[in-house]
């Protein structure tokens, strides 16, 4: 938080140089992924690297959670948000936060949805797990009927 600050503070390009995605895509504007002898595997901001891979190399060094990842550079406000329904008893949270808080919000309340509200704390729509994955421009699985064979 420091670091953002003073570099929104100072008005200046910084070049920080990590070993740590995850600390990259907290801190950077673009991240450059390089390999062996300094090669530039893929430059580009951290939601696009998170998205698209340039290679295996840089899928390898992002790690497992891409999708965890990006859902926390995304904001509530990007999912398409359902009318309220039910008596309001469904968790609450701001629109200021982000699709991974509202995910991580509706796992450990054991909710179905949860409704997202304004800042004076009406309510402006609800959430659900179909939504947070449409954003990723993936979709919810289906449970089969039919027992896998073996």
């Amino acid at each position: 938080a420091e670091f953002l600050r003073l570099q929104a503070e100072i008005g200046k390009t910084i070049i920080f140089v990590t070993h740590d995605f995850d600390e990259a895509v907290r801190l950077g504007d673009r991240i450059a992924v390089l390999s062996d002898r300094s090669r530039i595997e893929q430059f580009d901001t951290p939601a696009n690297i998170l998205a698209a891979p340039a290679n295996e190399y840089v899928s390898s060094f992002i790690g497992q959670g891409a999708a965890i990842k990006r859902l926390a550079l995304m904001p509530v406000t990007d999912a398409k948000l359902a009318p309220v329904a039910g008596a309001g008893d469904a968790p609450r949270m701001p629109s200021t936060g982000t699709l991974r808080d509202a995910l991580d919000l509706i796992v450990l309340s054991g909710s179905s949805h949860l409704t997202v509200t304004d800042p004076d704390g009406v309510p402006m729509g609800s959430l659900d797990h179909a939504a947070i994955s449409a954003v990723l421009g993936t979709t919810v699985p289906v449970a089969s009927t039919n027992p896998v064979s073996s």
